[in-house]
């Protein structure tokens, strides 16, 4: 199974954070699945590491999708053994996905996400810092 590598984009507080499109292009942090079976590795961004939770927005085509966020290491997911998390989505849908890392975090400090529909479209984003 070939997967797409993909980087979190960090939410600003208090201000207009990155421009997330609509529809993917395949550019930028708006990945495309190219063929069935294919996934997402999700990587913190440049510097930084995934926090307690990240959000994910998964767009489906037009036939909908079935998305499965795969279970962590243990360690550092001390929760993994609470398995997959397996989404169903609708023709056209369009939602939201607060992911934990304590569930689903690998070794190597990534989240693996897979699509069995090659038009779904996934975007991560990540909590402000604060402080």
């Amino acid at each position: 199974m070939a997967t797409t590598a993909i980087t979190v984009e960090r939410l600003t507080l208090d201000a207009i954070s990155t421009d997330f499109p609509v529809a993917g292009s395949g550019s930028g942090n708006n990945i495309v699945a190219t063929t069935p079976s294919d996934g997402w590795v999700i990587s913190p961004e440049s510097g930084g590491n995934l926090d307690d939770k990240i959000i994910i927005r998964l767009v489906a085509d037009g036939s909908g999708d079935t998305v499965t966020v795969t279970a962590g290491d243990r360690y550092p997911a001390q929760r993994a053994d609470l398995g997959n998390l397996t989404l169903t989505l609708a023709a056209s849908d369009v939602v939201y996905v607060t992911i934990e890392m304590s569930r689903f975090m690998q070794n190597d400090g990534t989240v693996i996400v897979t699509a069995t529909d090659a038009g779904t479209v996934l975007t991560a984003m990540g909590l402000p810092l604060v402080g």
